[in-house]
């Protein structure tokens, strides 16, 4: 069964084109780890300034071993200093 992560944020002010491109990196970078079935970079449709990103996994392991990269943990820790509090991390399941 498909495992799936989605992250969604609002940038601060003036940071959402910075927010975009790192998210953009993390999508390029999941792209390229084994057990990444798909993974895209989210930017709201309503105006609203959220971005984020989806992947599906093969398994949840296969996503939290990419997650715990040295990159990815430096992209992400480099990302929360551009958005609001109150991101989502949510993960999923699909049949």
């Amino acid at each position: 069964m498909p495992y799936v992560r989605i992250s969604l944020m609002k940038p601060l002010a003036g940071r959402q084109a910075e927010a975009a491109d790192l998210n953009a990196q993390l999508v390029s970078f999941y792209r390229r780890q084994e057990g990444c079935l798909q993974s895209h970079l989210l930017k709201a449709a309503d105006g609203s300034s959220e971005v984020g990103r989806v992947s599906l996994w093969e398994s949840e392991s296969a996503a939290d071993r990419a997650a715990t990269t040295q990159h990815s943990m430096s992209l992400r820790s480099r990302l929360h200093l551009l958005i609001r509090r109150g991101h989502q991390e949510r993960s999923f399941l699909a049949e």
